[in-house]
């Protein structure tokens, strides 16, 4: 018998990709699945194109106002009655052997969580790239991910007791709750990876994180601080690398406002050259080609 998978899918006025979302998952080899669709509050026609799906797994959940991301999910994880929590955001989709290809894993007891590279689809430019060339480490994974974090969500698949023992994401976030959940669980919770890229990102202008560089900032800033006054020793052997990370987002926060001579000096000290020329292009040069300059 294998694994009731419950597949999260928090919605908020996604009708423009919601039909290949949903039907990528539908259509998965793997078929002992429910979909868990909570709406978050859409104001468009997400509800009835999904609607349109006459599929017995899904589920329809629907807030009447509109709540933090992190607050949605764990409202949707909350529905869900499957042994692994999956998640898919409607703006990406799954190649149909996606969970099929690891369900030999599902029961290992060897493994807590599960993820997997991805292929980035640029909306914009019609163009595929794989995400990481590097083969992905299994195990515990907290000084990889301070170094270069790589887990997209929508390739993350979790045992519910894992979910639970943590009390699900920290629901104040709205963009960094999967980074903290992860970081948190990769100093003890044993990760399996998946090199193959069966799932697909899509990078567009609507992507939320791009529309809330100071949002992003701003939460970063408040788990770092949260961090820094802890006495963990895994926080503090990686300290200069989450302090890194902390410059880079408050630098392409400030170039969406008023451009000071506090920027430019931060661009200056900014240690990584490759990053510093972009950030230096993206201060002398006109605001809407700051996004393209960071592709």
């Amino acid at each position: 018998m294998t694994s009731l998978i419950s597949v999260i899918v928090n919605c908020h006025n996604g009708e423009q990709y919601l039909e290949k979302c949903i039907s990528s998952i539908i259509n998965q080899k793997y078929k002992n699945l429910e979909i868990i669709f909570f709406d978050n509050h859409s104001l468009d026609n997400s509800k009835k194109i999904l609607e349109n799906f006459k599929d017995q797994r899904i589920k329809f959940f629907y807030s009447h106002s509109k709540l933090p991301l992190y607050k949605a999910r764990n409202e949707a994880i909350k529905k869900s009655n499957g042994k692994l929590i999956a998640f898919l955001d409607v703006d990406d989709w799954w190649e149909e052997n996606y969970l099929s290809s690891r369900e030999k894993f599902f029961e290992d007891n060897n493994y807590d969580y599960f993820y997997t590279n991805t292929m980035i689809h640029n909306e914009k430019n019609k163009t595929f790239k794989k995400y990481k060339t590097f083969n992905l480490p299994d195990g515990i994974l907290y000084e990889y991910l301070a170094k270069d974090y790589f887990i997209i969500i929508s390739g993350l698949i979790v045992k519910r007791n894992i979910l639970e023992k943590e009390n699900y994401f920290n629901q104040k976030f709205n963009i960094i709750g999967d980074y903290d959940f992860i970081m948190k669980i990769s100093k003890y919770a044993n990760a399996k990876s998946f090199n193959e890229p069966l799932l697909n990102y899509r990078t567009h202008n609507n992507n939320f994180s791009k529309l809330n560089h100071k949002m992003f900032f701003d939460e970063y800033k408040e788990w770092f601080n949260k961090q820094s006054e802890s006495i963990d020793p895994y926080f503090q052997k990686n300290k200069k690398y989450f302090l890194l990370r902390l410059n880079e987002l408050e630098i392409i926060s400030l170039l969406y406002e008023k451009k000071t001579f506090y920027l430019l000096n931060k661009i200056l000290k900014f240690p990584k050259i490759s990053l510093k020329i972009k950030f230096l292009l993206a201060f002398f040069l006109p605001l809407k080609l700051i996004d393209f300059l960071r592709k």
